[in-house]
């Protein structure tokens, strides 16, 4: 890279809009092709690219990414190196982006288990018009609903709790179990909270509430359907074997970001949240297009997501995110964890192979 100050650099390139990343290198004098890249000239594009006020509040995460991408540990990206920062910045400038809307279902709303009647008394159908807002309003590359869609004789269903046998260990038993206890049963020997029959399939308690916009060519997952075991994360059953097709749906559209929205913010969202982290996946959850249960809890699921690596954003701010193509370091910095460790996984392989 050409040797220039870098308040001069950033006043020069500084708020673009830029489209591709071969024009990201062409302003920094860097070609598309193999080259090298140390960690001032890194630091100097990071500060063209990300808002100031994010990088002051996160300016540990530069340091990071530059660690992640530099493998050998001697200040320069080369070879390999180069090619992984390269491909971090095209996901970063060239995004496919997700808008998950988790279970804004008639019985989360207005039925069995309504959320304003639960500990915070928040509602469910406030999330309703932000969300349509942003289904008409944003330029995302997929929308997915998830649908909550259990049988009747579901686990997790208070009424229910005669079916099946507890365990020794669980701490509620039969007899004194009231509905949001959480109990062990026997065979998966699994805590389960025990809700109020709710979102049974092909039931209205199971519809998408009636004001909600269905975005033409969405996509839908349903979860919740094995009778043994509950399903809060839109990715995987509680027991963490089982997967839904939002996995295979992502996959196949190539997404790179995911933006998560619905009901209940401290249960489904959370769980889709830190699944998706897990999996590597840039993820921003839209805090008030959420609604949740226990004020404690909601309070604790931002904590947990943000340490986790997650984005919590609002709506206002996602339309400079996804229409505007804004860059948050904080979705960058898990993009280079989940890259620097599938570039890691690939040359394990290769060396094994030779």
């Amino acid at each position: 890279m050409e040797t220039r100050s870098a308040e001069s650099m950033i006043k020069s390139f500084g708020g673009k809009k830029w489209t591709s990343i071969e024009k990201i290198l062409a302003n920094f004098d860097l070609p598309i092709e193999e080259s090298t890249l140390n960690y001032e000239s890194f630091r100097v594009i990071c500060a063209a690219l990300f808002p100031p006020d994010e990088i002051q509040q996160n300016d540990w995460m530069i340091q990071n990414i530059f660690r992640l991408f530099d493998c050998d540990r001697d200040g320069i990206l080369k070879g390999q190196e180069w090619k992984t920062f390269c491909d971090w910045l095209r996901v970063m400038v060239e995004p496919v982006i997700a808008l998950l809307i988790v279970d804004v279902q008639n019985d989360f709303i207005d039925g069995s288990l309504a959320l304003r009647d639960c500990g915070c008394n928040q509602d469910g159908v406030d999330v309703v018009e932000p969300i349509n807002y942003l289904i008409k309003e944003g330029q995302f590359d997929k929308i997915i609903y998830s649908r909550d869609w259990h049988p009747e004789n579901h686990i997790s269903f208070y009424e229910n709790l005669h079916l099946r046998e507890l365990h020794p260990d669980s701490k509620i038993t039969k007899e004194n179990a009231k509905p949001f206890d959480t109990v062990m049963f026997a065979d998966l020997h699994l805590e389960q909270k025990l809700w109020p029959k709710h979102c049974v399939m092909n039931t209205k308690g199971s519809d998408f509430h009636k004001a909600l916009v269905i975005a033409p060519g969405a996509e839908q997952v349903l979860k919740g359907q094995d009778p043994e075991v509950d399903s809060y994360s839109v990715f995987f059953d509680n027991n963490s074997k089982n997967t839904t097709q939002l996995l295979p749906l992502l996959k196949e559209a190539r997404v790179t970001h995911v933006f998560i929205c619905g009901l209940a913010y401290d249960v489904c969202v959370k769980s889709t949240a830190l699944d998706g982290l897990r999996l590597g996946y840039p993820v921003a959850v839209i805090n008030d297009c959420c609604r949740g249960v226990d004020i404690d809890d909601i309070e604790d699921t931002k904590k947990l997501i943000s340490e986790n690596g997650g984005l919590i954003v609002n709506s206002e701010d996602v339309l400079s995110l996804v229409n505007e193509k804004k860059r948050s370091l904080i979705m960058s910095h898990q993009s280079a964890k989940m890259m620097t460790s599938i570039s890691f996984s690939e040359r394990s392989v290769n060396t094994s192979a030779e």
